[in-house]
Formats: C-alpha cells, structure tokens, sequence
C-alpha cells in the first residue's frame, strides 16, 4: 500500500537539499529526511494541506504539524535562534489547531537573526527513524526559487516486504559501518578532503591534520561527531581531541581516503602564529609519530635487562662503545637486535618524520639518515675521526644513530638543496645528478661542518650534567629530574639525556639518571586531579592513561590532563624535585640501561664500584655513589629497593600536593582581574606611561568591566556548574559502556563474516545476530541515554539564559575594551578581548566544552599600529 504527504513551501524563498546545510545534524538526516528553504520573505504558512499543530517549541523556532496520515513533520526557522529565546518570532497559532495551507504560522524579525550573524534557513524533516517506510521525494531542482503554497516535493510510504533471513540481515550488519568509519568520514569531509591537508597522523588522544586553509575547515560540524571531545589549533595544524580511540579513528580516515581522487593541493597563504606556536607544532608532528617505536624499544630494554640478570642471554654490548661480543646463542642475537635496533637507531625514525612533515623525499632522506649513522659500520668500534687537535682541543665527526637533532638538520639541508637544484638543473640530468648533488652535499655539510658543531655542544650538555651530577646533597638530581618533564615539552629531553645514555653504556654510573621519578610525580598529579575533579569525563581521561603512564610514556597525562590544567603539571614538578633529592641523598644510581617506567628498576641491579677502574676503551670510570645515610655505596639489591620506594613514593606524594592545589576553573571575578591586568599593561606601553598613570587614567573603564559580573551572575554559575556535573557524568558513563559496546559489537560481526559462506551456519548465524541484538539494545545504555536527554530538557532554559548572560556580558566588556584601544590609538590592545572572553566562558572551559581563546600580541604589530 503506497500512500503520500504533499509538501508545499511555506514561505517565499529558495529550494536546497539538506546536505548542503552542513551542520552536522540536518545535514547527516539525523532528524529525518526532507529539505531546507532560504527565506526572503518573513511571513510563515503552513507546509501540509490539512492538519494539526501538536507542538510549538517553547523557543518559538520550531514547529511540529501532525498530518491526517499520522506523521509529524518538524519545521524548524533558521540554525541557532533557539538561543534567541523566542524574541524575533510572532506566533499566530496555538497548539492543538486545526491548519491548512492559508494558515498564517508565525513572523519572523529577521533583522534580529542578521544582527546576531544567524542562519535564516529552513529545513522541513520528517524524522524516518520514528515513522518507519517513509522517505522524501521531490522533482523539484536544487536552487530553484518558489513562491509561499507552491508544491516542493512529497514524503511516501511504500509498504514493501523486506527480506527478514539471518542471512540477510548478516549481509546487511558485514556492510554497516562501525563509529569509527561513520566519524572518520565526517571529520574528512569537515576538513576539506585530502586536498587540504598535507598529513594526518595521532598522538595518544588526539588526531592530527596539517592544514593547508583553514577556512575551508568546518569546525562546526567536526564538533558535532560524538567521539570529538574538542578542537585545538597550533598554527595551521589542526588537533581533535578523541581520546584513546584516536588510532582507529586516524586509521579509518586513511582507509577513507585511498581511492578518493583528489585535485591539486591549493596555494594558500598560511596564517601566522608564534615562534613557539609553530616550534611545539613542528615537534608534535616529528617527534609524536615515533612514540610507538619509544614505547615498544623501552620495553624491549626492559626485558632484554632481566633475561641478561638472569644469565637467560648474553649482553652483546651493541652501540657500548667497544666491539660487538660476537661470541653468543641465537636466542641471546634474537633478543639483542629486537631490544636495541628501535632506541640505537632512533634518529632514523626522527629524520624521516621531519621529512615527511617538510613535504620533501622521504626516500633520499632514508639514503642519509643510514649514511649519517653510519650503518654499513654496524655499531660496534669506529674509527678515529678527529677533525682538529691542537694541544688537546679535540673537534670530532661522528655518526649519529640514536641523535635526533643530526638526522632533523639534514632532512633541512636536503629539502632546500632540493628545490634549489630543482630550480637550475636541466630535466633531462636531473634525475641521474640531483640525488647525487643532495648525497655528496649534504653529508660532506653535516660531516665536516655542522656535525663538529654539533659535537661540540653536545660536549658542553655533557659538561654542564657532569656539574651538575657533582653537585652535593642530592641537589643535581633534583634540579636534573625537575627540568625533566619541560625538557619533553620542548622536544630537547632526548637531546639532553643521550650523551648520559652514551656514558651509561660505557660503564658510568650515574645518580643524576632518574627521570623516571618525573614520569611517576606527573602520574601522581592527575590522580589528584581524579580524586578531587567533579569531571566525570575528565577522571575517565585520568583513569584511561594511568597505565600508560606506570610504563614511561606520559604524553596522555601531560596533554591531557596535567598542562591544561597546568597547576597539577606544577605540582609534578614540586613531587618530582623533592624526590630527586631524597634519591641523590640516597645515591640511587643508575648502573647500565633499564627500561621505561616501572622497568627502570632493572637498570638499577649491578653490583657498585668499589674503586676507579679503567674500562676497554681507556675510559676513566669513577666509583660508585655514596648513600649520606649509611656511608656507603648501595648493594644491588639495596639500590633497587631504594628505587622502588622512591620511585612508587613519589606518586601519592605528588598526588596530595596536586589534590591540595588543584582548581577545576578559575572564576570569573579572578579571570577579569588577570584580563585587566594585561589591559593596564598595554594600554601604559601604548600611551608609553607607568602603569600607576595608566591605572588612574583607565579607573572608571577598571570600575565598568568589574561591575560587570555580579554576585547574583556568579551564583548562577555555579547553579549551571552543577548541571554541567550531572551530564557530564552521564555522557562518561555512557562513552565509557558505549565504546566496550562497540568492541563486542565488533567482535561478533568479525565471527559473522567468518561464518558467512559456509554452509549449516544458519543456526549459528542466528545466535551471534541475537548477541548483537542484546548489545544494540543495551537497557543499561538506553536507561543512561534517557537520563541525559531528560537532564538536558529540564535544564534547557537554564542553560539558553546563562548562554544569554554570557552573551550580553562579553558585548558589555568588549565595547569597554574598544574604547580603550581607541583612547590608546592602538587596535591592537582589543586582543585582550580573547582574556574576556574566557572569563565569562570560565565554566565551560574548565569542564573542556569549549577551548579557551589564545591571547598573543605580537611586539612588531603592537609597535606598527602604535606608530599610525
């Protein structure tokens, strides 16, 4: 039985599929299939020929018509004006009428949706999902222009037998996409397809883009992708905040891609940001892409230093400094290659990593990084390659395998000596003499030129750790491990410790080497942060990297939890210097390589030197540390011990000090105070006065942005804070049971589609589709989902007000900051409306809804616009 709802234009305008709203919930048809309208006219009809209206939103935007069929069908005037609280809307009709075609609806004041930039347009929907059978037809073109009653198109119900065997609804789950595939489609489409970026790659929690115009990035709709937590920018790289899931969304989005085809990328002028802006960016995409090869190397290191504690293999010394033992098991080779290759020959890895991100040939970058690390060598003895010996001040080349910074030079060097040869060479030599021009140039430049310097400051950090690892009282180890997580920030932390690494191997024993207490202090800290947050999403985050952090890598805590946050990152440091202390005190040392994290003890297990000994290189290796405590050096057992204790301790201490300080938000009063300070300054260097002149000349504009956040406006913060608590620990609890939902889901279509085909598999078939019936229809997720829908209904109008408030309040705040870079003749200093804005917007970003707006004035733009 086929039947049909007409659908006639209720306003004067023009015809657009909904696809082409991309907003991310019209556009995906998440509320039913239909199309929109473009306005012209402001006087609103009915859509349907005859009816009822059974709902008028209490914002007055949108609408439901019941139609004598049965279906709703949902007008809803313009995107956004739910925020507008009914003001631009003159309904003309009440719930419960009876309407046709010549019924008036509602006026619109347009100029109020124009002031506040809103979207006039209209989408007509009926949700299918509710109203199963029925779809959207339509011949009328995209674009065409109609006129208030003309016909646009109809919904038809089509009562078709559906194939309802196991086998073909089996056939139909295997073709089904899972959330990570439906998200990674979005996100791809949202940034512009693969023409607008150059690369696309993950860190622990958030997915990648290096974006080429930012413009055509629709932030909007990646927002609205339920596994999206947030959406950071540094420069022109783009960071969606995920979370753990970020490897199967990163690997959907390149699944995705293959096979698209794609224009040329289009020249653009890329935004500018801070030196340091685009620094962190260029570490993140260079060093973040090798995380896995640190992380599973330091494991490796670990066991391979308890199979050679316990005499299971033999130490073959790979990359010591001296010869090769050569003299060993299969077993002990096996274990060797698979624990050392990853972290000796780390500066590989680094310099494709820079070249990829450069855009360059990766393949000539390859041929160098192995030249440099001189590879065809192996890594055992070298010859000598002094360069410069005068009366002692030796000047050496080297080969660098497990240095970054070397292999990130020459990934530079080939990728200007690149295009510049492109620029000059004929076409028909090029491809014969450019790569030989690159080799010989480049490694004759890092050889004879850069690598000397290179090695000379490596030689001064050598000197500057030797300082400070004599240092008595414990005090070096203390400064050395409270540098240590800033030095990861920065990048530099490899840098800084493989010259220790180097010496390490050689035989040195160091107490200074105790950066694993840093790794447990930042552990600590964001389990304070767990115990005293009210986010529930949050503690999740905190809960998700804890083990992640036990093992060494605490990316996910630091960029996560930890530096966001920055006073729990603080407190680590505070744990981490105190216990480095008690560790140098203690003459914790570390006697040959150990693994990452909690493995670290296993670098402590070696007997001490009792006396300077002369190892077979000739190097002088100095005796072990004493313990101020018992006055000697630490047994091995004695130093693992106090390892432990040190190291386990340093996390519940870090823990209380990071619950003592945490703050989930700054408040808004204290957010406006530190914003008026940054006014005061600028205004004073602009008017080129002491800040006492530029308090008292700006004393009645200070006076106007503090009045303007009341008491009563902070009370209700904190009424609204409350309802953000409540669902965000509903949407925690429902990420959380929803993503172990997905892997049984998963699990058992994978079972699916190795039965499919065979044969007597009905039975079985039928059984694993009921399991996956159960897990779609979970009552438990279902239960959670109502609770949130029903705690964001109840607090819709609480929620429309606050937004309102803050609204009203910025304007207030940034006319007053207006007039003052007028006053100042410099529009520069309305930059310090960034501050303000995240004073008044201090709840959601603290709870991480909304990410803060970066405050940066550049000294250059301050001094040109001063000067005008």
């Amino acid at each position: 039985m086929k039947k049909s709802i007409k659908v006639f234009s209720p306003v004067d305008g023009t015809i657009k599929p909904l696809k082409d709203l991309n907003d991310g919930v019209f556009s995906e048809n998440m509320l039913g299939e239909g199309l929109y309208i473009e306005p012209t006219s402001n006087e609103f009809y009915s859509p349907i020929e005859e009816g009822k209206l059974v709902q008028v939103f209490h914002t007055k935007h949108a609408f439901h018509f019941e139609t004598t069929s049965g279906p709703v069908i949902l007008m809803h005037i313009g995107l956004d004006t739910i925020h507008l609280q009914g003001k631009p809307f003159d309904v003309k009709v009440k719930e419960g009428d009876q309407i046709n075609l010549n019924t008036r609806i509602v006026n619109v004041d347009f100029s109020l949706l124009d002031e506040k930039n809103i979207q006039k347009s209209t989408p007509l929907v009926l949700d299918t999902n509710e109203f199963k059978g029925w779809s959207f037809k339509t011949n009328v073109k995209e674009n065409k222009v109609v006129k208030k009653g003309e016909l646009i198109g109809e919904f038809v119900f089509e009562n078709n037998v559906e194939d309802n065997s196991t086998i073909a609804k089996v056939h139909k789950l295997l073709e089904s996409k899972n959330k990570y595939e439906i998200a990674a489609e979005t996100i791809y489409k949202a940034v512009g397809t693969k023409s607008n970026y150059k690369q696309v790659y993950n860190c622990m929690t958030r997915l990648r883009f290096e974006i080429n115009d930012k413009d055509l990035v629709d932030e909007k709709i990646i927002k609205s992708v339920a596994l999206v937590k947030g959406i950071i920018w540094a420069g022109n790289q783009i960071q969606i905040v995920i979370g753990g899931e970020v490897y199967k969304v990163k690997d959907a989005v390149e699944n995705y891609s293959q096979g698209i085809s794609t224009s040329k990328v289009k020249q653009v002028i890329v935004n500018k940001s801070s030196i340091g802006k685009k620094i962190m960016t260029a570490v993140a995409a260079i060093i973040l892409p090798s995380l896995p090869v640190l992380m599973a190397s330091g494991l490796l290191m670990g066991i391979k230093t308890l199979l050679v504690m316990t005499n299971v293999i033999v130490d073959m010394k790979i990359g010591a400094g001296g010869p090769i033992d050569m003299n060993v098991d299969i077993f002990s080779v096996f274990i060797n290659l698979m624990a050392e290759t990853g972290l000796k020959l780390l500066g590989i890895f680094i310099g494709y990593n820079t070249m990829k991100w450069l855009g360059g040939p990766t393949i000539m970058q390859l041929l160098m990084s192995l030249i440099i690390a001189g590879a065809t060598l192996g890594l055992g003895s070298v010859p000598d390659l002094t360069i410069i010996d005068i009366n002692g001040f030796v000047i050496k080349a080297t080969f660098y395998t497990s240095s970054i910074i070397p292999h990130i030079c020459i990934a530079f060097i080939i990728f200007y000596l690149d295009k510049w040869i492109k620029k000059w060479m004929p076409t028909s030599i090029d491809v014969l003499f450019r790569p030989l021009l690159i080799v010989i140039i480049s490694y004759a430049a890092l050889f004879f030129a850069l690598g000397p310097i290179l090695f000379l400051i490596e030689q001064f950090l050598a000197l500057i750790i030797g300082y400070m690892s004599k240092l008595p009282y414990g005090i070096g180890t203390m400064l050395f491990v409270a540098a240590w997580q800033p030095l990861v920030l920065t990048g530099m932390h490899v840098a800084v410790v493989m010259p220790m690494m180097v010496a390490l191997a050689q035989g040195n024993f160091t107490t200074i080497l105790a950066i694993n207490i840093a790794v447990f202090a930042q552990v600590g800290a964001a389990i304070g942060v767990a115990l005293r947050t009210k986010n529930g999403q949050l503690r999740s985050t905190v809960i998700a990297a804890i083990p992640g952090g036990i093992v060494g890598v605490t990316e996910p805590i630091l960029y996560g939890v930890n530096l966001p946050k920055l006073r729990p990152f603080l407190a680590g440091i505070v744990a981490s210097a105190i216990f480095g202390l008690l560790s140098g005190i203690c003459a914790v040392e570390a006697r040959t390589s150990g693994g990452l994290g909690i493995f670290g003890f296993t670098g402590t297990l070696m007997e001490p030197r009792l006396n300077w000994e002369i190892n077979n290189n000739g190097v002088n290796l100095a005796p072990s540390a004493i313990n101020l405590f018992t006055g000697a050096p630490n047994s091995a057992i004695g130093n693992m011990v106090l390892w432990l204790v040190i190291n386990i301790g340093a996390i519940p201490f870090a823990a209380g000090i990071s619950y003592l300080m945490y703050q989930e938000r700054k408040s808004e009063v204290k957010a406006v105070n530190s914003a008026n300070k940054a006014l005061l300054k600028y205004f004073g260097k602009a008017k080129s006065i002491k800040l006492n002149i530029a308090k008292a000349e700006l004393d009645n504009e200070i006076k106007k942005l503090n009045s303007v956040i009341t008491q009563k406006d902070l009370e209700r913060s904190k009424e609204i804070e409350k309802v953000f608590i409540k669902i965000n620990s509903l949407e925690s609890k429902i990420d959380k049971l929803g993503s172990n939902i997905e892997k049984g889901k998963q699990n058992l279509i994978n079972k699916m589609a190795k039965l499919q085909g065979k044969t007597n598999n009905e039975e079985a078939l039928k059984n694993l589709l009921d399991k996956y019936s159960l897990l779609e229809n979970n009552e438990v997720l279902v239960k959670l989902n109502n609770q949130l829908i029903d705690a964001k209904i109840h607090n819709e109008q609480k929620l429309i007000e606050f937004n309102l408030w803050k609204e009203k309040a910025y304007d207030q705040m940034k006319a007053i900051v207006e007039k003052v870079a007028k006053k100042a003749n410099n529009n520069v200093i309305e930059e310090v409306n960034n501050l303000y804005f995240n004073a008044v917007n201090s709840l959601e970003i603290g709870y991480m809804m909304m990410d803060q707006k970066n405050f940066y004035i550049s000294k250059k733009a301050f001094i040109k616009e001063g000067a005008k």
